[in-house]
């Protein structure tokens, strides 16, 4: 839920009572709980996840689904596997993420080497000494997530990215590494080709580089796509006031359909 913050602040102000904000953290992430079976660590059951969210808290109202990097997958996840639900999705963004082949380009190379299964065996066969090993390689990672324009962005972004971090266990990343090599949801994209969309990715990338954004909008017609030079794969903390700006365009454009639709 960090990540959100900036834009949590501006769309509470700017929406009021027009839309309710659902923030949550994954399975293994923040302060949501560790899952006892391994094997669930899995893109598609977050999609799973997503949708008891919103069947728990929106059971019979639109919804604009918002989701970075691995949000995003799962998006893409959840509308694969619950297409009886996607009627319900007024607008979608997916930013700095994929729809798949995350291993044929930037960092995402790294998932079709061996380290991948190294790593999990590692984690299982002896979980303290990689817990260990993570915690000197978290803040070596963090940089990667993004290069902010400002020092004052700089630092809020590079100090978020630490925290969020350090938070998530050596487990969770092991668990979902898998997943990620495998991750292909290009078959959910035509059943949302008809909705409003956001794409948004920095140039400079390096989690899920440009390319990777500029298949989904080619994928979506009704997507507004922005391209932030300079920016990296933390967009909404590095450039907040464009992906808000983006965010509530977005929120207009689902309203507008709505009211349309009911004349």
């Amino acid at each position: 839920m960090d990540a959100w913050l900036p834009q949590a602040r501006h769309l509470s102000a700017a929406l009021g009572n027009t839309a309710r904000l659902v923030l949550y953290d994954h399975r293994g992430h923040g302060h949501s709980d560790v899952p006892a079976d391994y094997a669930t660590y899995t893109l598609a059951q977050l999609g799973d996840d997503l949708a008891s969210i919103i069947t728990a808290l929106s059971p019979d109202r639109p919804v604009v689904l918002v989701g970075h990097s691995m949000g995003g997958m799962a998006a893409l996840a959840f509308a694969a596997r619950h297409p009886e639900m996607v009627r319900q999705i007024a607008g979608i963004a997916l930013i700095s993420t994929a729809a798949g082949r995350l291993d044929t380009c930037g960092l995402g190379r790294a998932l079709a080497t061996p380290a991948v299964p190294l790593m999990q065996y590692c984690t299982r066969l002896a979980p303290g000494i990689a817990t260990r090993m993570w915690a000197l390689a978290r803040n070596t990672i963090a940089p990667l997530m993004g290069v902010p324009v400002t020092a004052n962005q700089a630092l809020h972004a590079n100090q978020a990215c630490c925290r969020m971090i350090s938070r998530t266990p050596i487990t969770t990343i092991a668990g979902l590494l898998t997943t990620f090599r495998t991750h292909d949801e290009t078959a959910a994209l035509p059943s949302l080709a008809h909705l409003p969309a956001f794409v948004a990715c920095g140039s400079d990338d390096k989690i899920t580089p440009l390319q990777h954004s500029l298949d989904l909008a080619a994928a979506l017609p009704g997507a507004d796509f922005l391209q932030v030079p300079g920016a990296g794969h933390m967009l909404e903390l590095e450039r907040p006031q464009q992906v808000n700006a983006g965010l509530l365009r977005l929120v207009a454009r689902a309203q507008n359909n709505r009211v349309m639709a009911h004349a």
